[in-house]
């Protein structure tokens, strides 16, 4: 390890801080109390690069390494941070970092808390702290990386603030899930996606497909797709199916004319009474009421 170790003081770099008083008093927005950036930089080609926090720091910590490699070590076990990975340090966890003086990282970086920081910093795996990171998405959160740099400058101003915490959120949720590298829905490499029967069951709402119609689609024996489909989603697929019928129905009820048996076939269901039946089991209240209900509490429904 080169005895030159800097905290910062790079040539080029970007380095925003939120002055802990004003920080303060934006964590009580409530848009800022779920997710709240308060620091965030752009370390290019940063030669002796160190930090080391014996307590850890306050916030959750992401490093997005897009050229050149570092390491980290917590728990006293050292581990490399390659070329297009992202690295994830909890809050409060003791950890140090750095760069390599052969071929020194160029970074982004960001603090961040709040009410729903921890779901992001805690969904990979015990004891593993790095991810990697696709081609497609790396351009995407280096994008909005760069749009959080625009909008942090003036991160005083609220409403700046909020802009700021929005775009994060879209960061992180690309991160883990718009990331083939590391979603498992979007995994082609290691295992077999199922975005094609997806994108399949959405074609054919109309239809009353079979566990075996969707099995022969994926070219998968029914056990090896129902496995895998229920840990792509978290749903069997039949109950999937039925979801996103119940979902498209619905879009119909609230923003078409057509009758519910019109809406029944459209879905797949030439009995409608028996559709009305589901309907209410999925949805909590017939088609009728539904349709009937005010606007707003259509949004009651998710899929």
């Amino acid at each position: 390890m080169s005895p030159i170790r800097l905290r910062e003081g790079f040539k080029d770099q970007i380095l925003y801080v939120i002055p802990r008083p004003i920080l303060e008093g934006l964590k009580a927005n409530p848009l800022l109390h779920q997710l709240l950036p308060t620091d965030i930089g752009w370390y290019p080609r940063a030669r002796y690069h160190y930090c080391e926090r014996k307590d850890g720091a306050e916030e959750h910590i992401l490093i997005l390494c897009m050229e050149g490699e570092g390491w980290f070590e917590i728990n006293g076990r050292r581990r490399p941070v390659h070329q297009h990975e992202a690295l994830i340090i909890p809050r409060r966890e003791p950890h140090i970092y750095g760069t390599y003086e052969h071929n020194p990282w160029s970074i982004h970086w960001v603090h961040f808390t709040g009410a729903s920081s921890d779901y992001f910093a805690y969904l990979l795996p015990p004891d593993v702290y790095t991810l990697a990171i696709a081609p497609e998405t790396i351009k995407t959160v280096t994008a909005l990386f760069e749009e959080c740099y625009r909008s942090f400058l003036g991160s005083f101003v609220l409403q700046q603030m909020i802009s700021t915490a929005q775009t994060l959120h879209h960061l992180l949720g690309t991160l883990f899930f718009n990331n083939r590298a590391f979603s498992p829905m979007l995994r082609t490499s290691q295992f077999h996606s199922i975005r094609e029967t997806l994108e399949y069951l959405r074609q054919n709402l109309d239809r009353r497909l079979a566990l075996d119609d969707m099995a022969a689609h994926a070219h998968l024996s029914k056990s090896h797709f129902l496995r895998l489909f229920k840990e792509q989603t978290g749903y069997s697929p039949i109950d999937y199916f039925i979801n996103l019928k119940m979902q498209h129905a619905c879009m119909l009820l609230s923003l078409t004319h057509q009758t519910i048996r019109e809406i029944s076939l459209a879905v797949g269901y030439e009995d409608q009474y028996y559709f009305s039946r589901i309907f209410k089991k999925v949805v909590g209240v017939s088609p009728s009421q539904y349709r009937e209900t005010p606007e707003t509490n259509h949004l009651k429904y998710y899929l």
